[in-house]
């Protein structure tokens, strides 16, 4: 093509050469082929294109049209939920949803090690409290019973500090017993300091000491006086993970006739320290 200026169109069967710069009178058709700006195309097929930039491209599926990806990351990257991060990362632990900065729930972590810093506590970490509700009392039984709520999950290989105090009535007839009971726990070593005295009479208290880890093992079992207050304090070295249990009944010896209580109120508080 030697014109500077054409017009019209052009035909399929001829082959043209352009060089140079040219004006179209009026914009040329084309029969078949591909316009520079803005070209479309119905079904191609492009085979594997040397370069290309896809910014204004849409409609990938993202399942299907990525190579490369782990397993699951393309499963997230359509569906962002906390199930399929899960899936899409490896050496991860623990289980649940995605844990974010500012004030997250943690249902029961375990956490090992680290500093905690700037933080206020309004208890002692692994300290639990329990409160008799009502009061229980024994009549003509020496069968230990678990007192209600009294009982505490122990941790394989962990150390506690326990305090039972224990508000009681009873005579010189019935007497009390209390003990620890436990099921699957079992104690690698225990110191305990049991006290008992009256409300009137220190003169009668009594104070002994054990190291008895035996489940059932009757750390407090006397009549030598109306005593009105029960009190078992020590620590301990769980072997094996499981409950312990306090229990009560009249004392070993008791003739019957009078009842025994521990009365409202009494608590029990276990506190883990390593």
């Amino acid at each position: 093509m030697s014109n500077a200026s054409v017009g019209g169109t052009f035909l399929p069967q001829k082959d043209y050469v352009v060089s140079g710069a040219w004006t179209f009178n009026q914009a040329p058709t084309f029969p078949s082929g591909v316009v520079e700006a803005s070209p479309v195309f119905t079904n191609p097929t492009l085979g594997t294109p040397a370069s290309g930039l896809l910014t204004n491209c849409t409609g990938l599926p993202v399942d299907t049209g990525i190579s490369g990806l782990g397993t699951g990351v393309a499963a997230f990257l359509a569906t962002p939920s906390s199930a399929n991060l899960a899936t899409a990362v490896t050496g991860e632990t623990g289980s649940g949803a995605v844990v974010f900065g500012t004030s997250p729930t943690i249902a029961t972590p375990a956490i090992t090690g680290g500093t905690l810093t700037g933080a206020t506590l309004s208890a002692n970490l692994n300290t639990d409290t329990k409160v008799l509700a009502a009061t229980a009392t024994y009549s003509n039984t020496g069968t230990l019973a678990t007192l209600t709520g009294f009982s505490w999950t122990l941790v394989a290989g962990a150390t506690y500090v326990f305090e039972i105090n224990l508000p009681a009535t009873m005579t010189t007839v019935g007497g009390l017993s209390v003990a620890f009971t436990l099921t699957t726990a079992t104690l690698t070593s225990m110191q305990m300091q049991t006290y008992a005295s009256t409300a009137t009479d220190n003169s009668t208290a009594v104070s002994t000491q054990s190291t008895t880890t035996t489940s059932g093992t009757k750390y407090f079992d006397s009549k030598t006086a109306a005593y009105t207050l029960v009190t078992l304090k020590g620590s301990l070295v769980v072997n094996a993970g499981g409950t312990l249990a306090v229990q009560a009944a009249q004392n070993t010896a008791a003739g019957g006739g009078d009842a025994s209580a521990v009365l409202l109120g009494a608590y029990g508080t276990f506190r883990r320290v390593l």
